[in-house]
């Protein structure tokens, strides 16, 4: 069977040479077959490799596919976050603007604490001044009550001789050149010291000036005097000086002169009932007829404390009045004359139901 085999096989190499020999367009297609088997061999195998690259590339195609998938999906989320943000952003900025409108409200508001605190600052160094102020008023006011107390006890004993606000000397100055008002400041101040001396130091002859008034006054009374009208200067004691005392401080009370009265200007009445008719009831009577007309010329205006009565006149009235038959008398007390502030006051005194007549009234004997 080999041999067989081995014989088949040479035939058919036989065979195969013969026709190669004979037939050349069978032996150029013999060896062109073989270039195309070769060829189609090569092919073949480009084509397994195409296919793996086509393989290679459809699976790249879908990964890429897959990947721009999860691009897109990365995308919609950026996009959504990107909105998400904008929106967040958008929040952002009204709450930042509230935040700035808060913060210059708050500005505004710390600006006006600082200013109301600079303002209790000067409120409470003001308050501190004025309790400083206070205090000080306290402690004079506590000096003066002190001095007070010495007063009142001094006086009780006695022992004041000229009280505040007491007038020592009065004149009415009016100046016909302006320089001669130190003349007449320097005369009206001589006089208020005699009469200090005379009060204070009895029997000693003044050898020196026990008042003081400021320098200040004294210009005071200088300027005004200028004007060249009639002007009423008072000297008067500006606190309680006790006998013995060798100093006094004085001011100046000035007022302009005008009339304050009329004559016959009726300024008191009173009655003396029916049985008062002795002559301590007569006089007491009296005495208060003329202290109300001597207090109703005060408040008009009238500063010179001193009365004029006719004394004899007045005596003669009393005795009528306590020898009356009339059971009540009525009597006004009057001025005598027109009276300016510095006057003194001339008083007139009318028994109005009288039957002999008026007393102290010139005009009815």
């Amino acid at each position: 069977m080999v041999f067989t085999a081995i014989t088949g096989s040479l035939i058919s190499a036989l065979s195969f040479t013969v026709l190669i020999t004979v037939n050349d367009r069978w032996r150029r297609g013999l060896f062109e077959l073989g270039r195309i088997e070769r060829s189609l061999q090569t092919t073949r195998e480009d084509l397994n490799t195409t296919r793996k690259t086509l393989e290679s590339v459809q699976e790249a195609l879908v990964t890429s596919h897959e990947t721009l998938m999860d691009a897109e999906r990365n995308r919609a989320q950026a996009e959504a976050r990107v909105q998400e943000l904008r929106e967040y952003t958008g929040t952002l900025q009204v709450q930042t603007q509230e935040l700035q409108q808060t913060i210059h409200v708050l500005d505004g508001q710390r600006q006006q604490l600082w200013n109301e605190q600079a303002l209790l600052t000067e409120t409470v160094r003001r308050r501190d001044q004025q309790l400083d102020a206070l205090q000080e008023q306290i402690n004079s006011q506590v000096d003066m009550l002190h001095g007070l107390r010495r007063s009142v006890t001094a006086l009780r004993r006695g022992d004041v001789t000229i009280s505040r606000n007491e007038p020592l000397a009065m004149a009415k100055v009016v100046l016909p050149r302006s320089d001669d008002s130190k003349v007449a400041i320097n005369s009206l101040l001589n006089r208020a010291n005699q009469v200090a001396y005379e009060r204070l130091l009895p029997g000693q002859t003044p050898t020196r000036q026990i008042i003081y008034i400021p320098t200040s006054e004294v210009e005071r009374i200088a300027t005004v005097l200028q004007d060249n009208e009639a002007w009423i200067v008072i000297i008067r004691s500006a606190n309680n000086v006790l006998v013995g005392e060798n100093f006094l401080l004085a001011f100046a009370d000035m007022r302009p002169s005008r009339q304050v009265l009329a004559a016959g200007q009726v300024l008191a009445s009173v009655i003396v009932e029916e049985d008062e008719r002795s002559l301590e009831a007569v006089n007491q009577r009296l005495s208060l007829l003329l202290a109300t007309a001597r207090n109703r010329a005060d408040r008009l205006g009238s500063l010179n404390g001193q009365v004029m009565l006719d004394n004899q006149a007045l005596t003669a009235l009393v005795q009528d009045l306590v020898g009356r038959t009339t059971p009540r008398a009525a009597l006004e007390a009057f001025s005598m004359e027109d009276g300016e502030t510095g006057d003194p006051l001339r008083l007139g005194v009318r028994w109005l139901n009288s039957p002999l007549g008026d007393a102290l009234d010139p005009d009815h004997g």
